[in-house]
């Protein structure tokens, strides 16, 4: 039995979504492995431990983005 047009529709949407974050978050990825080394160190620093900081925010501003707007495709 062959499922209905429908459901392939809603299927393709919900695949469509998943690969619109995946390639959404692989310069995200790359980016926050990039960071990582500064992330260990930063830290430990007397007068950087606040870069560490602005440098997280940033990160999860931008994967709050990536992922809020793929839920508008």
């Amino acid at each position: 039995m062959t499922p209905s047009w429908g459901a392939v529709a809603a299927g393709s949407r919900w695949l469509q979504r998943v690969l619109v974050v995946l390639i959404a978050l692989m310069p995200l990825l790359v980016v926050t492995l990039a960071c990582t080394p500064a992330l260990v160190i930063l830290p430990f620093l007397p007068r950087h431990s606040a870069r560490s900081t602005v440098i997280l925010r940033q990160l999860a501003a931008w994967t709050r983005t990536a992922l809020i707007a793929s839920r508008n495709q």
